[in-house]
């Protein structure tokens, strides 16, 4: 399956399911990010500075050179990770905002999350 393969597997830099800050669980989304494949591993290394972030997915398209990088993190954090992004790669394309349970949806995974 290709979503698994390109899940974090090192734990530096990704939240598996929301955590709990002062009694409240954080809520997850996804910011699309479409860059040129080569800054693909350069957008990890600037999201391993960002608490509970990682890339879920690396989705390359299929006629140019470019990747789709699906990446989790918390509701508050991302005015921090989209100020991040732009300023250090401004050839990337900022994409959906969606909710971590709208994500799952669209990959087909609704059973109770």
């Amino acid at each position: 399956m290709a979503y698994a393969a390109y899940r974090e597997s090192f734990g530096a830099n990704r939240c598996d399911t929301p955590t709990e800050e002062h009694g409240q669980i954080q809520e997850l989304v996804v910011l699309d990010f479409t860059v040129p494949s080569r800054d693909a591993f350069a957008v990890r290394r600037l999201l391993a500075s960002c608490p509970d972030t990682g890339v879920v997915r690396c989705v390359p398209r299929p006629h140019d050179s470019r990747v789709r990088l699906e990446i989790q993190l918390p509701a508050d954090r991302v005015p921090e990770v989209m100020h991040v992004l732009m300023i250090s790669l401004p050839s990337g394309e900022m994409g959906a905002l969606t909710s971590w349970r709208r994500h799952l949806t669209g990959h087909g995974m609704t059973h109770g999350f």
